[in-house]
Parts: C-alpha cells; sequence; structure tokens
C-alpha cells in the first residue's frame, strides 16, 4: 500500500510540471514567420482524480487546461483531498477530489500573456538584432520621395523577452516615414470589416509645434460605396503640441484629412499599451491607453466638434475601407523627429487586453 502511494505521488507531481511548463506557445506557424496564435478549443481542466480510500484520501492533480493553438491555458487546479479518510489510520470513504479548473480557452488564454491567443500575434523575438523584422512583415522608410526613416530589430527596449523594433525619423525633411506593414492573407479581409489591435509603444522623442505624425494606420485600396477613391486609411498618431494624441481619417486620390483631436498627451520614456478598433461596419473608430478606453478619440461616422475635414467639399463621414493592411511606426507629415519602439504587437476580432508587465521589461 505504501509502494503504490508513493508511485501516485511521483505520478501527480509529473503531471504538474508538465503542465505549468506549457507556458504561451503556439504550434501554427506559417513558413517564414514567428509563431502566431489561432482559435483553438477551450482548454478542458480534467477533474481532480480525488480516491478515498480508509488510509487517507489522495488526490490526483486536476490536468492542466490544454490549448489547441493558442496561448498556454492555465493549469488546472488540484483536486481537493478526499473527505472523512486520514493521512493514516482507518476513515469513512471520503468524496471525490473536485475537479481541476479548466484551462483557459485556446482563444486567447490569459490576457496576462503577450499573445493572448490573437489571429497574429508578435514578439518580434525571433528576428536577429539589428536588421528589419521577418516573416510576413514589409518594412518601408521611404515616403513622398524622402528614404530618411529607420526602422530596426532592437535590444536597447523590449517590453517582453529581448527584442523590439526601433522605428526613428531625424525630421530634417517633411514626410519621413518607418512603418511596418502586415497586408492581405491569411490576416485580412477580417470579418465584418472589423478588427482590433494592440502593441506596447515606448516613445522617447515627439515633434513639437503642430507637426502631424502617425503611429497606427489601418488602409485599404477599395473603398465601397466611393467609386472615385482608390485607398482610404483610418489613423491614430498626434499633434498640437506634438504629443496630443488624434484620430485622423484621409482618402487618395481626393484627400479629405479629418481629424478629431483630444487632449490626452502621449507618455514619454515607458511602456505603454495602445489598444484599437477600426470598425469598418459601423464607421467607427475607438482607442485605449493602458486599458482606460479615450472617449474623445471615438469617431463615429463623422469628427465631433474638436475636428474637422481640411477639404471642406467632402461629406464629412469617415468612408471606411476593405481593410487590407495594418501598419505600425512613426511617420510625420512636416519637420521634427521622432522615436519610439514596439513591442508585442497583435491583432484580432476582439479586444485583447493589455499584457502584464515583465520584471524584464526594459
Amino acid at each position: 500500500m505504501r509502494r503504490s502511494d508513493t508511485s501516485l505521488r511521483f505520478l501527480v507531481l509529473g503531471s504538474v510540471v508538465l503542465a505549468v511548463a506549457g507556458g504561451c506557445s503556439s504550434d501554427t506557424q506559417v513558413p517564414g514567420t514567428p509563431p502566431f496564435a489561432s482559435s483553438g478549443a477551450a482548454g478542458a481542466g480534467q477533474a481532480g482524480g480525488g480516491t478515498s480510500s480508509g488510509v487517507g484520501g489522495t488526490t490526483a492533480a486536476g490536468t492542466g487546461g490544454q490549448v489547441a493553438a493558442g496561448s498556454g491555458g492555465a493549469a488546472g487546479a488540484a483536486g481537493s483531498s478526499g473527505a472523512g479518510g486520514t493521512a493514516s489510520g482507518a476513515g469513512s470513504g471520503g468524496n471525490g477530489g473536485a475537479a481541476g479548473a479548466a484551462g483557459s480557452a485556446g482563444s486567447g488564454g490569459s490576457s496576462a500573456g503577450p499573445c493572448g491567443g490573437a489571429i497574429y500575434c508578435d514578439d518580434f523575438d525571433a528576428y536577429s538584432a539589428p536588421g528589419n523584422p521577418g516573416g510576413n512583415w514589409q518594412t518601408s522608410t521611404e515616403y513622398s520621395g524622402n528614404q530618411n526613416g529607420v526602422v530596426s530589430v532592437d535590444t536597447a527596449h523590449a517590453f517582453s523577452g529581448n527584442n523590439s523594433v526601433h522605428f526613428k525619423t531625424p525630421g530634417s525633411t517633411s514626410f519621413e516615414h518607418a512603418f511596418i506593414t502586415l497586408k492581405g492573407a491569411p490576416y485580412f479581409p477580417m470579418a465584418d470589416n472589423s478588427f482590433y489591435g494592440r502593441m506596447m509603444i515606448y516613445v522617447s522623442q515627439l515633434p513639437g509645434n503642430t507637426v502631424h505624425w502617425t503611429m497606427i494606420q489601418g488602409l485599404g485600396t477599395m473603398v465601397p460605396g466611393q467609386p472615385n477613391l482608390n485607398e482610404a486609411e483610418y489613423r491614430y498618431g498626434g499633434q498640437i503640441n506634438g504629443d496630443e494624441l488624434m484620430a485622423n481619417y484621409d482618402t487618395k486620390p481626393t484627400h479629405s484629412d479629418c481629424a478629431q483631436r483630444s487632449k490626452t498627451k502621449m507618455p514619454r520614456n515607458k511602456w505603454t499599451c495602445i489598444e484599437w478598433h477600426f470598425n469598418g461596419k459601423d464607421k467607427m473608430l475607438e482607442l485605449w491607453m493602458d486599458g482606460t478606453q479615450n472617449d474623445a478619440l471615438t469617431v463615429k461616422q463623422m469628427a465631433n466638434n474638436t475636428g474637422v475635414c481640411q477639404n471642406q467639399d467632402w461629406s464629412g463621414i469617415w468612408e471606411p475601407p476593405t481593410f487590407s493592411e495594418i501598419g505600425i511606426g512613426f511617420q510625420h507629415y512636416q519637420q521634427g523627429p521622432g522615436e519610439l519602439w514596439i513591442d508585442d504587437f497583435a491583432i484580432d476580432t476582439k479586444q485583447l487586453g493589455c499584457p502584464t508587465a515583465p520584471p524584464t521589461a526594459k
């Protein structure tokens, strides 16, 4: 009897170690790209074994939640000891151990992880520093004839892991650009032409005065109901005093250049969680900072009284494109320098939440 009890204890211990070691990982990977999570079945925590003999109700640990192609589910909690039995000595049969807690769903796991089970997630640790991000990212440093932008995987700052992506423009001329972009399949188009995004951003420098700049841009070359347009863009960035955040909408070849402003300043020299929602179905933009929605930057079809369209002939409606790409980084439209780092980027059809800051964040 003592021998079988000892074997069972080793079996339980081994199961717990394996469950905890799962971590935030993904089994789905596009060739040549870093792992990105896809929706998976909910991790099911198996019932704790809870055997209850007169010698003492021993309990098998609840199996950790198993996650299919998503972030690792949390380990199921161990079943509780059978009631009634004691560690030694006779006792009445105990009840079965309580069920192990279910693992987090494969579509996300805990939002405390950097991936959150997103359609696409990247912590940039799969790429070599220095150098451009690989995989499906397209790097661009040219805009309106200028090629002054700098993009590189970097180790100077990182929210999680070792790497982030560094973006810098010297500001010596107008229309400087440093961006990375995801385009087309397998990420776009999105269901209902609507998607959420999340990134951690560390800003060290922004232009001053009234320089307009962009850090997030959702773009498409087809604009339903607008046959004379070949491009429309939903953007978030800033302008007034350089660091007051702003929503922006523009089109081509006819420029609408609409804006809605806030008094919220972009934090400097610290990691900030930025989330956004580009909702083409309802012609709507939303933004959150460190988990709090900024209502001043919510646009519903057209700008409120804090902004107007530079094109006086434009209807004022922020007509959405059929989104086919998402770009992040830094670009500005007048002279003025900018520098920032981005880590733990993700997009999905649902809001992802902000990851918990690890002790290694720098």
